[in-house]
């Protein structure tokens, strides 16, 4: 019953089934081959789609331009010189995000911190802003954008006023870049 490369050999059955047997033979022989054909092109065209959502959600979520050509310091180099306003270079790993929680229509909800992220010269997450002098807080909308651990080029806008306990007037985001 078994020919060359294990398929059967059949050629008794056909002639007594005629071709109904050839249609079911050939169904038989061709539906593995098939099945892994129709599996690559699944797979192939959902890592495509998949891909390009990806690439898609990345680029809709970006809603600042790219870092501008400032003067570029070190994050203990902005907190030192203590500047009260001016457009700076610094670069960071994002180590905090923080969005204001949505307060329901109606409520009374106590009052939150602008959107904002911390960045680091050190690479480990912070739970709280219990902040060193490698660490700054960057307000702005949707940081969501940003993805922790990640290392980026800031430019950053010191404003003419401060919010927090910290030694340096509130920073807002200009642009940034995704260093890696």
């Amino acid at each position: 019953m078994s020919g060359k490369n294990g398929v059967w050999d059949v050629s008794h059955i056909k002639e007594k089934m005629g071709n109904i047997f050839i249609v079911s033979y050939y169904s038989i022989t061709m539906k593995p081959k098939y099945y892994v054909l129709v599996t690559i092109l699944v797979i192939i065209f959902v890592g495509i789609y998949f891909y390009i959502q990806q690439q898609s959600s990345i680029e809709t979520q970006r809603n600042y331009p790219a870092a501008s050509n400032f003067d570029l310091y070190s994050i203990h180099e902005i907190k030192q010189n203590n500047f009260t306003s001016g457009n700076f270079n610094v670069e960071g790993y994002v180590v905090k995000i923080y969005t204001c929680p949505p307060c329901p229509p109606e409520a009374l909800c106590k009052l939150c911190m602008r959107d904002n992220i911390v960045i680091s010269e050190n690479n480990n997450l912070l739970d709280t802003y219990a902040l060193t002098e490698k660490e700054l807080i960057i307000f702005f909308n949707n940081p969501k954008q940003f993805e922790f651990g990640e290392k980026y080029r800031f430019s950053i806008k010191i404003l003419g006023y401060k919010s927090t306990g910290e030694p340096i007037n509130d920073i807002e985001l200009i642009g940034y870049n995704l260093i890696g």
